[in-house]
């Protein structure tokens, strides 16, 4: 039997909704999760009583807690799940609710992100909430080491990927097709926080943040919500759950690099690319990187689609940053990827956006983002967990 064959198309996004992405400061968090819920009900042709699941990915101090979603909005679910409030969570959210409706436990089930950024301080700050965390042990929970100094994401970020363009040999240079390409997708898309033009000379005078990274390798971080209905895969316009997989830990891992490069505890093995292409997520949905039309991944930096595209077997070890050049992952390239722009370009939201571009695009209403004859896509990020998703 092929591994999850029995779950896998069983069930399906139904309704997707979002808020806008930009800076509220005078709005509540509870807004941009109303906005996204009803949103996703009206999308799905549901009304909140018929909702009996609730899985919350980001909760207090960011965003709200599972049981005030409840109980603001009269939701009266039977089924109830939170995960940390931090991004890469995304698809094990979605797979937590297609269990959850293959296996009885619940029937249509509301999976939200919601989260204010405007009224925090910013991350490796001391009024930041997560400002402490870095110096528990082993470090806070986006590679943080304040003990050492690196006090934000962007640190590890920007070490990883220097090791990965020493081992590589490649120029740091190239990295700039990827945000190029994404900006390129964002003016496109009426929700996204940054659609000015960007080309190569816009990306090169970008003000260095940590080197070898810029401003322009760094996502933008906005208020807003995102609603995802996971139920049966039989109603109209839904978007089956053919393939998942979770967040991977361990040793061989580190939240900004690729499966076993070498950074923090990791010996140095890569993934084959038979390795990559035997993934859970593709045996699940018995299919291979190749077969997919239009992809989604976590870009919080730049250099994370890179680690994503070889540990999914898109590309080998080593090989994607010359592979996503000259135009490879923008609209009308091999393999669009991050066709709403991106958490680089459209919003912060802990890959959420992508998620929502998927199902759109899944349902042909992309409009002038829109990928021909698209019908299987993917949700990826350098920490392992995945999606397939296929046009019913």
């Amino acid at each position: 039997m092929r591994l999850g064959s029995d779950i896998a198309g069983r069930t399906a996004i139904v309704g997707i909704g979002a808020s806008s992405f930009e800076r509220r400061p005078d709005a509540s968090v509870f807004q941009f999760a109303g906005e996204a819920l009803h949103g996703a009900l009206n999308d799905a042709g549901l009304v909140k009583e018929q909702i009996d699941g609730l899985i919350v990915q980001v909760g207090s101090p960011r965003g709200a807690d599972y049981d005030g979603i409840a109980e603001t909005f009269g939701l009266s679910p039977r089924f109830c799940s939170q995960t940390w409030a931090h991004g890469r969570f995304a698809a094990t959210v979605i797979a937590h609710a297609a269990m959850a409706v293959a296996t009885g436990m619940a029937t249509r089930v509301a999976c939200l992100m919601a989260m204010k950024n405007s009224d925090l301080g910013r991350i490796g700050e001391a009024n930041n909430p997560f400002f402490h965390e870095q110096f528990r042990e082993n470090g806070g929970p986006h590679g943080e080491a304040g003990h050492i100094g690196m006090a934000s994401p962007v640190a590890g970020a920007a070490m990883g990927f220097d090791l990965y363009c020493r081992r590589y040999g490649h120029d740091r240079e190239m990295l700039g097709a990827i945000p190029i390409a994404f900006r390129g997708h964002a003016r496109l898309t009426d929700d996204a926080v940054m659609r000015g033009p960007m080309a190569w000379e816009d990306y090169r005078a970008a003000r260095p943040i940590i080197d070898p990274l810029r401003l322009l390798d760094c996502s933008p971080v906005g208020d807003g919500a995102v609603c995802a209905i996971v139920a049966a895969a039989d109603a109209p316009r839904s978007v089956a759950i053919t393939g998942m997989q979770g967040i991977r830990a361990g040793r061989e891992t580190f939240i900004f690099a690729p499966y076993g490069l070498g950074m923090n505890q990791q010996s140095g093995k890569r993934l084959s690319l038979a390795e990559a292409c035997a993934q859970q997520v593709y045996a699940m949905a018995a299919t291979a990187p190749e077969a997919i039309d239009v992809l989604g991944l976590y870009d919080s930096f730049s250099p994370l689609p890179l680690y994503a595209l070889e540990d999914f077997g898109f590309c080998g070890e080593g090989e994607a940053l010359p592979w996503v050049q000259d135009g490879r992952i923008a609209l009308g390239g091999a393999l669009p990827t991050n066709t709403s722009g991106g958490q680089l370009s459209q919003a912060q939201m802990n890959g959420w956006g992508q998620i929502r571009e998927l199902v759109t695009q899944l349902r042909g209403e992309a409009g002038g983002r829109q990928v021909d004859g698209a019908r299987r896509a993917m949700w990826a990020t350098v920490g392992g967990d995945a999606l397939i998703l296929e046009r019913s």
